[in-house]
């Protein structure tokens, strides 16, 4: 919760409106109740991997919306495997504020 809060603030910081989720679950439910530019996922969730969520978004929800996996897993195998379950970026974690907004902007070009 406490990284949560701290990229929460980041990017407030920075103008951007933020909700949160702690859960995989409340993620979902979020969605389908409020529209959002962009998702930022972690692997690890306490319910459910980030890849169940980002299946959910494609499939059930069947949203484009670009997703920013932001996650400690650096694995070529794990970052290779989010980007072909349709993930449009991944960022490993620790990453510096910039970079995150970066990534963020470039994403909310496309």
């Amino acid at each position: 919760q406490s990284q949560a809060d701290l990229v929460k603030s980041w990017l407030a910081g920075e103008g951007f409106s933020v909700t949160h989720a702690s859960t995989g679950r409340d993620f979902i439910h979020l969605l389908n109740d409020n529209p959002v530019d962009l998702l930022i996922l972690d692997w690890q969730l306490p319910d459910m991997e980030g890849l169940d969520v980002l299946a959910s978004v494609r499939g059930q929800l069947n949203s484009n919306v670009p997703v920013l996996f932001a996650t400690q897993r650096d694995a070529e195998v794990d970052i290779v495997k989010a980007l072909r379950a349709g993930a449009d970026d991944y960022l490993i974690k620790p990453y510096n504020p910039a970079e995150l907004e970066v990534r963020i902007m470039n994403q909310l070009k496309k």
